[in-house]
């Protein structure tokens, strides 16, 4: 697996509320992507809440609780650490959108706030996979982390293939690049060469938002990569064996061969060399969106 990602300020703004989040812990890849609400230094501590509690609450859950579940209910505690950083900041209407995704081998589970984007990619055709929560204004969210009413995020599950790419962005990159030109640069082999290319055609086209784009490479899962690991073991064992049998083979044939000696006195008995009985060990046996709440007051990011 490998990620590739690139934030960047943009041609308008003075700062860069984006903020992102990658780590991996248990055989588990958490990716997220924040993207400040407002334009003031609100956006940027809500951004900056979001993602710090989001890793710790959803790496905290028990191992034997769903994926799901436990990246809803991090979107959750993120919403309510957001608040508490809006009041001790002093910026009471400090928000941010989150876009967040859970890797486990093949299986990604999705989970979104506002209008910050999640991507596959896959055969040269990108596929949008959250839905904005988008107001009649332009660039207006109707939900978001900061909501003091409580959250309720979209959830969302895929498959993912080896040649697969995911990607997450803020909406920076989705002003700009279109989802077929996302596709062709996402595609190509180096996923830190297409991100950064990605944040530099945003630019080139006005750069009106801060920009982030977090590009996610699965590669082969562990499933298939552990087949191949045991076939290519019993390979190995079979060979193995045939070289320890053709070898004990050779050496009776060539005992079995051998001359019996002559001596000038002939011996009264002639006694045949014994051979150790040697055992061959044989192989082994072998989203449905979740109820949402009523429609909050919109802001825009």
């Amino acid at each position: 697996m490998a990620t590739g990602v690139k934030t960047d300020t943009g041609r308008v703004r003075d700062g860069n509320e984006d903020r992102y989040l990658v780590r991996e812990e248990r055989g588990v890849t958490l990716l997220a992507v924040a993207d400040g609400v407002g334009g003031s230094s609100g956006g940027e501590i809500a951004a900056d809440a979001a993602m710090v509690e989001l890793g710790l609450r959803f790496f905290g859950a028990p191992p034997d609780r769903a994926t799901s579940d436990a990246l809803a209910e991090a979107m959750r505690d993120a919403n309510a650490a957001v608040l508490r950083a809006a009041i001790s900041s002093g910026h009471r209407d400090a928000a941010t959108t989150i876009v967040a995704a859970a890797v486990r081998a093949d299986q990604a589970i999705i989970a979104n706030l506002g209008d910050s984007r999640a991507y596959l990619i896959r055969d040269g055709v990108s596929r949008q996979l959250t839905e904005d929560h988008s107001g009649e204004a332009a660039h207006a969210i109707t939900r978001f982390a900061g909501d003091v009413r409580g959250i309720q995020p979209d959830i969302f599950v895929e498959t993912l293939r080896p040649a697969d790419r995911l990607l997450l962005c803020s909406d920076g990159l989705t002003r700009h690049v279109t989802p077929e030109e996302i596709a062709k640069v996402a595609s190509g082999e180096d996923v830190r060469t297409a991100a950064n290319a990605l944040v530099d055609l945003a630019n080139a086209r006005g750069g009106q938002d801060n920009i982030t784009v977090l590009l996610h490479a699965p590669g082969r899962s562990a499933t298939v990569t552990s087949a191949a690991g045991r076939a290519a073991a019993f390979v190995v064992f079979a060979l193995l064996i045939l070289v320890t049998v053709g070898g004990a083979i050779a050496v009776l044939f060539a005992a079995s061969s051998v001359p019996p000696a002559t001596s000038a006195r002939p011996s009264p008995v002639t006694a045949s060399p014994t051979a150790t009985e040697t055992a061959t060990p044989s192989p082994a046996p072998s989203p449905s969106a979740s109820p949402s709440l009523e429609p909050s007051p919109s802001a825009s990011p």
